[in-house]
């Protein structure tokens, strides 16, 4: 059983508001339980009192009891707190100390002493059970994001937790991913093990959960049974803050005019050793003036596509016509496009929020400068502009790498998972800037998984498959239902 009772936490003695305050609960052994809420509203700080890592790592301050077993973990060693609880982070890279599938799954277990042929029964079992036997000589990072998703979840689990605790799992997994961290979920659930799921995208778990935990500004605001949370229609979940929980959510863009054509002629990609093109395009139209959702299964070449398309792949051949101007290089492309990475680390370099997005502009000054609050502002960091970007959160990294690309006045922008990680309120501020983009006259292109955004304001949905564009259609709901489908491997 967990207990926390009268719990206050906060980050720094100098803070004035505490991050956790005045925080009851009891879970009991069990339990499943969905904890929710806007960013910044306490959900991993609860996780991160029951692991331990607040007090251990964090140096927090910490009032109150925080109780496993009827014992206060805040005064536990570390060693002792990981025999009985496992976590899974957001980016499971950041937890992995070796390089191979197998010695991965054997980490945990060496370092708590288990014995040698214990360890190789689990690791037989857990593999078999999460159906990965054909991965356990590979090697981490040739694995996509699910599969190392799935290698994260499997060593924790290897090491036989009481307790479970998961921070945003899904937010990098395509539908399919999501699908399968669903199934080990629930395998942990009939195995009598404590779960607790700090998580934005709902949909994957509303079925199985047996209570759902609502945060705001520090405390949880609401304590729901899972059948009164399913209960819960859309607009309840909106004013709670919370994404949908519908599989397939309701388009409610709205319908917007093309403002001109963007021609794809002949592009081709190869990458090194390989027999046959990574991405082969004849002859595509999109429009401008209109937000496209390029969807894809993992290793459909979606992310080829895109680099192709903004000439970062400089051994790429074909011609993209803007306005009747051919950009018939990779280096001409390169200066009229603009890619938001899905991994935001690899471009921020500035010192600040404010020397990173105006990197692309012409300095901060009278129009510039009066744009550039305006988007701070829009994304919600404007109290951050003069913080260095590697002290922000994920989420807000984020943020800063859109506020470049809307500064940067290209006309191809193109956003490679721009929600990833993020709540109901800044998906939502997210695509109203693909909006504004796209009433400018920009091609806007969103590779995403996120379908609720895809729902919020894409005009039209691009399948990408084996390198190749095999589908261009408006985004409506039957479309969007479809390509649910096609993504959860349900259809062809």
């Amino acid at each position: 059983m967990i207990k926390l009772h009268d719990v206050s936490l906060s980050y720094s003695q100098n803070t004035a508001e505490p991050v956790l305050h005045h925080v009851n609960l009891t879970v009991a052994k069990g339990e499943l339980v969905l904890v929710c809420g806007e960013s910044g509203c306490g959900k991993s700080s609860l996780l991160r009192l029951i692991n331990g890592v607040a007090h251990t790592f964090c140096d927090a301050q910490i009032s109150g009891e925080v109780l496993l077993d009827d014992e206060d973990i805040t005064h536990a060693h570390p060693h002792d707190i990981a025999e009985r609880v496992g976590s899974v982070f957001q980016n499971p890279k950041s937890q992995f100390f070796t390089l191979e599938v197998a010695s991965e799954l054997a980490f945990g277990c060496e370092n708590l002493g288990v014995a040698p042929n214990e360890i190789r029964q689990r690791i037989g079992e857990l593999s078999a059970d999460f159906g990965m036997v054909h991965l356990l000589d590979r090697h981490l990072f040739t694995l996509s994001g699910g599969q190392k998703q799935k290698i994260a979840c499997a060593s924790v689990a290897a090491m036989h937790p009481q307790v479970l605790l998961l921070d945003e799992p899904s937010s990098n997994l395509d539908l399919a991913a999501v699908d399968e961290l669903r199934r080990i979920v629930a395998q942990w659930k009939t195995q009598g093990r404590t779960v607790l799921i700090a998580e934005h995208r709902l949909s994957y778990l509303v079925d199985i959960v047996d209570r759902v935990l609502v945060m705001q500004d520090g405390q949880i605001a609401h304590d729901l049974s899972g059948s009164e949370f399913r209960t819960l229609d859309k607009a309840e979940l909106y004013r709670m803050g919370l994404r949908s929980a519908q599989q397939v959510p309701e388009v409610t863009r709205e319908p917007r005019p093309s403002s001109g054509t963007m021609v794809l002629k002949k592009l081709q990609f190869t990458y090194p050793k390989a027999t046959e093109p990574s991405l082969s395009i004849s002859h595509t139209e999109l429009p401008q003036g209109q937000v496209i959702g390029v969807v894809g299964r993992n290793g459909a070449g979606k992310s080829t596509f895109v680099r192709v398309l903004t000439g970062l792949e400089s051994k790429a051949t074909g011609v993209v016509d803007i306005n009747n101007r051919s950009l018939s290089g990779p280096r001409q492309r390169l200066r009229q496009s603009y890619l938001v990475m899905q991994d935001v680390n690899h471009q921020l370099f500035g010192e600040s929020v404010e020397s990173d997005v105006i990197i692309g502009t012409s300095g901060p000054d009278g129009k510039n400068e009066a744009r550039l609050t305006e988007v701070l502002g829009a994304l919600d960091l404007a109290d951050k502009r003069a913080r260095h970007p590697m002290s922000l959160s994920g989420g807000e990294r984020q943020r800063v790498a859109i506020a470049s690309a809307v500064l940067s006045e290209r006309e191809v922008i193109v956003f490679d998972e721009p929600t990833s990680g993020l709540d109901l309120c800044r998906m939502h501020r997210v695509a109203h800037l693909l909006d504004a983009l796209a009433r400018q006259g920009k091609t806007v292109l969103v590779v995403t998984h996120d379908m609720e955004l895809v729902a919020r304001c894409c005009d039209l949905l691009l399948r990408v498959e084996k390198g190749r564009l095999t589908a261009c259609e408006p985004c409506d709901d039957l479309a969007l239902a479809r390509t649910v489908r096609y993504l959860r491997g349900r259809d062809s």
